[in-house]
């Protein structure tokens, strides 16, 4: 059976500062332990990787100049050539990770993480004119590190709503004079939740349904109530159905409909798409869409509803 490949990405726009981070890597003991890595370089900027580290860290680097080049025979041409035990990517900024063929890499590589690094100093500015790809490589990444940190850095970062575009991923503000900070930020709503109806605004919608979704056990057997569409899937389950909102993180590209199952006699019944106002109890069950637990309404009303003038959500 093939040895294990574990492989590194690392995503960010020319200039955010991959090669330095990248090289810190290299640099740390207790990522480096002898073993023979490939390095592929996709975007090459003003910092170069220094030979001699190259040479010390036992790391081969290659280059790859078009997005057509970096396929599956490239990648299998490299571990016949090189027999990495590891693989760092220094991926091209402008090439969307999500393009990439399911099967592009070798049955045996597996990416292990994924970082994404931001300059502080021009986060604003892309965020408003390439929104497109700076929430894609914040939302689909493990770890995102902003270089060049000052002090409106934080503040820019709970405006840009990025710990609602990425829940998971480890945020890290990293400063000029060379110390670093995890950055935290509380996402709680803030609800009655001694009230017999937890009553759920437009305003406290998109931060109650990420939380629900997340910590599904805070809201077990709580009965709540929200203005919703509905939408029945092919294949669900019988009486089961999909109540949920549009919602907007940052820019029109990322409208999505976030919904959670609700089950009730009348699911044949529904209309995709028509307005509801719903009351049901919330329970924390297995079901088949979450692979695994997660929040199912058991409806208690369903009363038809007027479409608001701004139908989409907005984390606020």
């Amino acid at each position: 059976m093939p040895m294990e490949i574990p492989v590194y990405l690392f995503t960010g726009f020319l200039e955010s500062g991959k090669t330095s981070f990248v090289q810190s890597i290299l640099n740390d003991p207790s990522f480096f332990d002898g073993e023979r890595s490939l390095l592929i370089l996709c975007e090459e900027g003003e910092k170069e990787y220094k030979p001699m580290l190259l040479e010390d860290t036992n790391t081969q680097l290659v280059v790859v100049e078009e997005k057509e080049d970096f396929n599956r025979e490239f990648l299998a041409l490299c571990e016949h050539k090189y027999h990495p035990e590891r693989v760092l990517i220094e991926w091209n900024g402008m090439w969307k990770l999500s393009e990439l063929p399911p099967d592009v890499f070798p049955k045996n590589w597996l990416v292990y993480q994924t970082v994404t690094t931001v300059d502080a100093r021009t986060f604003d500015s892309y965020f408003v004119n390439m929104g497109t790809f700076m929430y894609e490589m914040l939302s689909n990444t493990d770890m995102i590190v902003f270089n060049r940190s000052g002090d409106k850095t934080a503040e820019q970062i709970r405006n840009r709503k990025v710990r609602m575009i990425n829940r998971r991923a480890d945020i890290f503000l990293d400063f000029p004079d060379g110390h670093s900070e995890a950055y935290q930020e509380d996402l709680n709503v803030t609800l009655d939740m001694n009230a017999p109806i937890v009553d759920i605004s437009d305003a406290d919608f998109g931060r109650w349904y990420f939380d629900a979704m997340e910590n599904t056990d805070k809201y077990d057997r709580h009965t709540v109530r929200f203005l919703c569409q509905v939408y029945r899937p092919k294949g669900m389950q019988k009486h089961c159905f999909a109540v949920g909102r549009f919602m907007m993180l940052c820019c029109p590209e990322d409208i999505s409909f976030s919904a959670m199952i609700a089950r009730h006699e009348c699911a044949e019944t529904l209309v995709d798409r028509d307005w509801y106002t719903i009351t049901a109890e919330l329970r924390n069950e297995f079901f088949q869409e979450y692979e695994g637990k997660g929040p199912v309404l058991y409806v208690k009303s369903l009363e038809p509803a007027e479409k608001p003038e701004d139908d989409l959500i907005y984390i606020k």
